[in-house]
């Protein structure tokens, strides 16, 4: 995106907005791959670029789903100190918190997603005996 901004009368200014750089992909000009190095443009050294390129294949193990798991996994006293910290955190909706059932306070939260028990739900919530399934 390019906006034109003009200052004085002849004097006009091209502002360009960049998109970030798609995971795993390194920016390149005429085949040279760049990164920042604080306010300066700079090649990038080997072991920058495999860093940015190993990106793209590197996932978040702890947002997995686990298959098997269920709500009746999760410790209710930990659901609801996490509540008790949800609440502090999001103040604004402290009231609407209550209202919740367990399901979608931890969708909200996002320890859960759609209702499906992440390896988060079972570190930060699980009970002893569910551990297992790690």
């Amino acid at each position: 995106m390019v906006w034109e901004i003009t200052i004085e009368v002849h004097k006009r200014i091209l502002v360009f907005q960049i998109p970030a750089a798609p995971k795993g992909i390194p920016t390149a000009f005429k085949r040279i791959n760049y990164g920042r190095d604080g306010e300066a443009l700079v090649g990038l050294s080997t072991e920058e670029f495999e860093r940015i390129r190993s990106q793209n294949v590197q996932t978040d193990w702890s947002a997995g789903i686990v298959p098997d798991a269920t709500i009746e996994d999760l410790d209710e006293s930990a659901i609801k100190k996490a509540r008790e910290l949800y609440k502090v955190r999001h103040s604004s909706k402290a009231d609407e918190v209550d209202s919740w059932d367990d399901i979608t306070f931890l969708n909200k939260a996002k320890i859960t997603q759609k209702g499906k028990i992440t390896r988060t739900a079972l570190l930060l919530l699980g009970k002893d005996e569910s551990e297992f399934m790690l």
